[in-house]
């Protein structure tokens, strides 16, 4: 769209606002992490009002239940989305582990494409296939031992099948949106979810106060699954129709190249998914429930903050693995640079204000609620914060197709384990020293030693980047 000269000089209006936020990949990652936020506001209400005690106790089983498909996956997912990325950088060859040499197409590799779309098909078949077979025997044996509590049996059973049948479409269809992200259609990716979220908001509050009960999120979660699928699918091929589906696929060759790397990075993953949920049952078991909900609550507080200031460096993920793949150093180090910054920032800011509005907000919602003390969340915040850093250089890591800091990380959160349990059976200990276990465990080793590792990287020390960064900044202020 042209402007005309009377619009060229004047500042930006709300139009124009409007139109840049709508073409942002960033403000649409908020608005999705904002209507998961939203989620909780609007559905917990619903179900607390809808549901008996013993139907919500078993609507936790089914979230309980269905959270086997984050362990199936074994890391697949970011694993195939890097190397779309590569493939979208135009690399012609891909190895088991770090990038593989050799030159370039100057656009995307769309066979190479075309076949890892169809290796992620076989994969995403066996994993579903897996999945059913599990929730339909174990999930369903489960269930069967508490159904008899619930207000209708029956109705339960349809709730139960129709989640298995969801749990099983959103695990299949996923990676059609893997794909675009990755082939750097974020934009339209981001849009989809968040869209598709938003209606599965509106449909399962809708169905609740229709009376579905049990039935509401499961089959608002179906249909939405298959509108991303529609909707992701229509797009890639969109973005594939330059060229043919091949005959034939040598898949299995494919996966023995992603295999390596992907077990390895489901274990990373694995690991400190339980790190941060042992802690949450220590402070159980030793402090109590009244306790526990101070804790988990100052948790929930710095994972939300950490999801809403990652969204700086996700955006871009996708254009560092092609540059990655490229091996161009120097349109990395601008890209990151910023992001980085960005990233650390927001966190700062918003956990600032967390901590400081918190208690009064948290007191206004429920008076007998309350976070952790001032210092306790203090140092929570800061792990929290260098946790931020560390991840995402070592995501930086991971999108050279190595995972050196596996076993290193891995004995670290053994070692903030171990100081925990320590710590909590001492006299006098109070919730708030579970975050030292992991902020003294994180120092000692991984905190300081994979941003060097990282920036190496970049082709710099890690002071370098950040004389880089202040250099460009200097560049750009003048």
């Amino acid at each position: 769209m042209s402007l005309s000269l009377e619009d060229a000089g004047r500042p930006p209006g709300l139009a124009d606002w409007g139109r840049r936020l709508s073409n942002s990949a960033v403000a649409w990652s908020w608005g999705f992490n904002f209507l998961r936020l939203a989620s909780g506001l609007l559905l917990l209400p619903l179900l607390l009002h809808k549901l008996t005690k013993a139907d919500l106790g078993m609507y936790y089983s089914f979230l309980s239940l269905s959270g086997i498909v984050a362990v199936l996956d074994i890391g697949f997912s970011p694993t195939i989305g890097r190397f779309v990325n590569y493939a979208t950088g135009g690399a012609t060859r891909l190895s088991a582990h770090g990038v593989a040499e050799g030159e370039c197409l100057p656009a995307a590799n769309l066979p190479l494409l075309r076949e890892l779309l169809v290796t992620a098909r076989v994969f995403y078949r066996f994993l579903t296939l897996a999945t059913f077979v599990l929730l339909g025997t174990v999930g369903s044996y489960m269930v069967w031992q508490v159904v008899a509590k619930t207000s209708s049996p029956g109705f339960t059973w349809l709730a139960w099948s129709v989640s298995v049948l969801a749990v099983c479409a959103e695990c299949y269809f996923n990676f059609w949106n893997v794909f675009l992200r990755n082939m750097n259609r974020l934009l339209l990716a981001v849009r989809i979810e968040a869209l598709a979220y938003g209606l599965r908001l509106l449909l399962a509050c809708a169905l609740l106060l229709a009376g579905a009960g049990l039935l509401s999120l499961p089959l608002a979660s179906l249909v939405t699954s298959l509108i991303i699928r529609n909707a992701s699918r229509h797009y890639c091929l969109a973005a594939l129709a330059g060229c043919p589906a091949p005959a034939r696929v040598d898949w299995r060759a494919h996966f023995r190249t992603l295999w390596p790397n992907s077990w390895r990075l489901g274990l990373y993953l694995a690991g400190a998914y339980l790190n941060m949920n042992i802690n949450v049952q220590i402070c159980s078991m030793v402090f109590g429930l009244g306790a526990n909900q101070e804790y988990g609550l100052a948790l929930q507080i710095i994972t939300i903050v950490g999801g809403m200031a990652a969204v700086w460096t996700s955006v871009k993920w996708p254009v560092i693995g092609q540059h990655i793949a490229r091996q161009e150093r120097e349109p990395l180090r601008r890209v990151f640079w910023p992001r980085l910054w960005l990233h650390l920032g927001t966190f700062a800011v918003l956990v600032t204000g967390a901590i400081t509005f918190g208690p009064w907000l948290i007191h206004a919602a429920g008076k007998d609620k309350q976070m952790l003390p001032l210092l306790w969340m203090a140092l929570l915040a800061l792990n929290g914060l260098l946790e931020q850093h560390l991840s995402v250089w070592n995501t930086l890591i991971a999108m050279g197709n190595r995972l050196p800091m596996l076993w290193p990380s891995l004995a670290t959160n053994a070692a903030a384990l171990g100081l925990n349990l320590l710590f909590v059976s001492r006299p006098g200990a109070v919730p708030g020293v579970l975050a030292l276990g992991p902020l003294l465990a994180g120092v000692a080793f991984n905190y300081w030693f994979w941003p060097r590792y990282g920036a190496r990287t970049l082709g710099l020390g890690w002071l370098q980047f950040v004389r880089y960064g202040f250099a460009r900044l200097r560049l750009s202020g003048a």
